[in-house]
């Protein structure tokens, strides 16, 4: 409410400094100022602060301005500062207004800082953060009643000439337009502004082969990396804001590029939310920055997409309703595979499930800027268990870093600091997963740091059923996969042993044996050697992101893996998650079929929903008490009814052949089904089987 009293507020002043302003420039400023200008309340007792602390000079003692840091770069504060300092001076209705002494502090600090010219290691402050900065800074100085001296304005203007927006792609390039366009609007520049918003719109396009927007809808940033948060975050961020700005203008954002962001907004990025918090898998390194996974602020930015994109208005109530916790909402039933991301989300009403996997075609998540130090084994199979959000939020700086979930890895005496910065490629070829937009599967062939194994995941809506085999390595250490390792919340309940807080310890399980914990339920079908830890652990942020403080963080942690032993050779394992159950005993394990767990395929069948999944590693035949299925190539596929869904896991063939028999009939579909091609290899096709 605050927010929109103070813009209704500016839109009925009825005076401006810059009321000389021309079309469209006047229009888009005060859209610009409406949404930098903090409230007169907030900015008048901020102003008053940071002008008591100011030193003659024009600077603040305690900023350091020799750092050069790459992360945390200390001079960045001066220039909020000066923020502070400019939203007192351009309030409407602020005691500060004409206020002289602000003034000359405004002046002196913006002087001594084109006087510093302070630098960070990292282009990205160089070029991105500094010159946004300048931008808002002198954005609101339009609206001030005493304009900075002339040739501070300028030599401040030519100082915002940083960075090639051109030559930069995905959320780098709309970073940089982002300034060329503030600069556009102080000096009025009808060319520039149409070039940055020419170039800040770009990366709103569809790209195969390149860092941005993919024709699955995931986002990649640093190559071909996953980064729907992080970098898809920003990307969003800047293009909503400024579609924003420039709005019922002739340079509004286009109808075709609205399609393309709404739906990469409301079908990918609000989907990898459980209430406020994010799916760790999307954050790349930032998931190593304290407080990361919690977006309090995307409340705002689903009021922002309301204004631009009105035809899906009742979506974003429902989604403002669903991040902020706050009134009634509703969640649909939602699967997709990404198959240019090589990521999977499933979505139901209790709960989410995700899963981020690697392969040549992409990159595993980066290290960089000496953040994510310890995240060797984040694409591996990482699974992102939530039911209501929080389970993994502030986590990292305590987790045990070669148990990440879903992960198949060795288990290390002592975390194993990666070694390659921006992204290591993925070495194996096949990765991929299959989706009807309800249901699905999805299959990784394990190949990294000496272990191999084949995983699958099968997708239903109360169970998610992980299979692995082929489990081997020549690794001197226990080779373990980690079923979750979130906070402890409440107790731990288990079929076999009573588990009590700050325990850890060893359990040779039986066949049928379940755990308990948070209301999701883990289902062992076979006989299983399985760890449980309850214990306290700790670590710092410091230790997994050097930009961070030493201070130690801990707590009590829920930790459940299972353990295959030295050098293991052909070893397995089965789990059935179960999110959506509180009662651990209510669960009907005649509904699951396993069919087959081996190197040449892994099969489940769903008995309520009569639906079969499989994921083939090779040409082979599965047979079932319902189906007989051969496929002369590697394939992952679901089965339901006379309706086949099929993807290729290689992206590499064109056509597969397929036969279907019908056990109780005896009938048979066999078929050569077209692949999808180009930039859609690897996506799912749906076909429509005749049985005879």
């Amino acid at each position: 409410m605050k927010k929109l009293a103070f813009l209704i507020m500016l839109f009925a002043a009825p005076y401006f400094c810059l009321s000389q302003a021309t079309y469209p420039f006047g229009t888009i400023l005060k859209k610009v100022y409406a949404d930098q200008g903090k409230n007169l309340a907030n900015a008048t007792k901020v102003g008053q602060a940071t002008l008591s602390s100011i030193q003659a000079d024009g600077t603040w003692k305690e900023v350091d301005y020799t750092d050069q840091s790459a992360t945390g770069w200390k001079p960045a504060a001066h220039l909020e500062r000066v923020d502070d300092l400019v939203q007192a001076y351009s309030a409407q209705g602020s005691s500060f207004r004409n206020n002289d002494k602000l003034y000359q502090a405004i002046v002196k600090s913006l002087q001594v800082w084109y006087d510093k010219d302070p630098k960070s290691s990292n282009w990205w402050h160089n070029e991105i953060n500094v010159p946004q900065k300048l931008g808002v800074i002198l954005v609101l100085l339009q609206f001030a009643d005493k304009q900075l001296p002339e040739e501070l304005q300028q030599k401040l203007i030519d100082r915002m000439k940083r960075g090639d927006m051109v030559t930069k792609t995905g959320a780098n390039k709309t970073d940089i337009a982002m300034h060329y366009f503030y600069r556009s609007l102080i000096t009025e520049d009808k060319n520039l502004l149409q070039e940055s918003l020419t170039e800040l719109f770009k990366p709103v396009s569809l790209v195969d082969g390149e860092e941005g927007l993919q024709y699955d809808f995931s986002y990649l940033q640093h190559g071909p990396q996953l980064y729907i948060g992080g970098y898809g975050n920003v990307f969003l961020g800047g293009v909503i804001k400024i579609a924003g700005y420039v709005a019922g203008t002739p340079y509004a954002l286009s109808k075709d590029k609205l399609a393309l962001l709404s739906k990469f907004y409301r079908d990918t990025y609000l989907k990898t939310f459980r209430s406020r918090y994010v799916d760790f898998n999307t954050e790349g390194r930032g998931v190593t920055r304290p407080n990361n996974l919690r977006k309090p602020s995307e409340k705002y930015r689903l009021a922002a997409m309301m204004n631009i994109d009105a035809d899906n208005t009742s979506f974003y109530e429902n989604e403002r309703s669903r991040v902020d916790s706050s009134g009634s909402f509703t969640v649909a039933p939602f699967h997709q595979h990404f198959w240019k991301g090589d990521y999977t989300i499933h979505v139901r009403p209790e709960y989410s499930f995700n899963v981020r996997i690697a392969s040549k075609r992409t990159k595993r998540s980066e290290m960089g800027n000496n953040e994510n130090l310890y995240g060797k084994y984040l694409s591996d199979g990482a699974t992102n268990i939530q039911p209501t959000g929080p389970e993994y939020y502030n986590i990292m700086p305590v987790w045990e870093w070669d148990k990440i979930p879903g992960t198949t890895a060795t288990d290390h005496a002592e975390d194993v600091k990666m070694t390659v910065n921006w992204g290591e490629e993925g070495k194996n070829e096949f990765a991929g997963g299959v989706s009807d937009c309800t249901y699905g599967a999805t299959a990784y062939q394990l190949d990294y740091d000496g272990v191999k194994a084949k995983k699958a995941w099968f997708f239903f809506d109360k169970e998610i059923v992980a299979l692995g085999t082929d489990i081997s390595s020549s690794n001197n250490e226990a080779i373990v996969t980690t079923l979750n390792q979130t906070w402890l919340e409440g107790s731990v309940s288990s079929s076999f042993a009573g588990i009590k807080k700050d325990e850890s310890a060893q359990h040779k399980v039986p066949a049928a044996s379940w755990v308990q914990h948070n209301n999701v339920v883990y289902y062992f079908p076979l006989a299983q050697n399985v760890g449980v830890s309850t214990q306290v652990q700790s670590g710092s942020w410091n230790k997994i992101n050097l930009s961070h403080p030493k201070t130690e963080v801990k707590g009590n942690v829920f930790k459940l893996w299972l353990n295959h032993g030295i050098k293991p050779d052909t070893a397995s394992y089965q789990y059935i998650v179960l999110p959506a159950t509180k009662n651990a005993k209510s669960f009907d394990p005649k509904s699951i079929d396993i069919l087959s767990n081996n190197a040449k395929n892994q099969a489940v069948y769903h008995q309520q929903l009569k639906m079969l999944q499989a994921a083939f590693y090779s040409a082979s035949t599965l047979i079932s008490d319902t189906y007989v299925i051969s496929v002369d190539q590697p394939c992952v596929l679901l089965l339901k009814d006379k309706k086949l869904y099929i993807a290729d896991p290689l992206q590499q063939q064109s056509m597969i052949k397929v036969q279907v028999k019908q056990v109780k009939t005896g009938k048979s579909a066999t078929m050569e089904i077209q692949l999808p091609s180009g930039p859609n290899k690897g996506a799912s096709k749906e076909v429509q089987l005749s049985f005879q």
